[in-house]
């Protein structure tokens, strides 16, 4: 994807270059919530199993 954006930047579509990393950049912020969620509950029944 990254090499898809230099590409059009390149050829002077700004509007596509811009819409491809705005793709880009929401996905990696999917990516990180996801991976915050999924510590979140990791860590949660790891407290849960050690009470009991």
């Amino acid at each position: 994807m990254p090499l898809h954006i230099e590409i059009l930047y390149n050829e002077y579509q700004f509007a596509a270059a811009f819409a491809v990393s705005s793709l880009l950049a929401l996905l990696a912020l999917v990516t990180l919530l996801l991976k915050s969620l999924l510590e979140y509950k990791a860590a949660k029944d790891l407290a849960q199993g050690q009470s009991h």
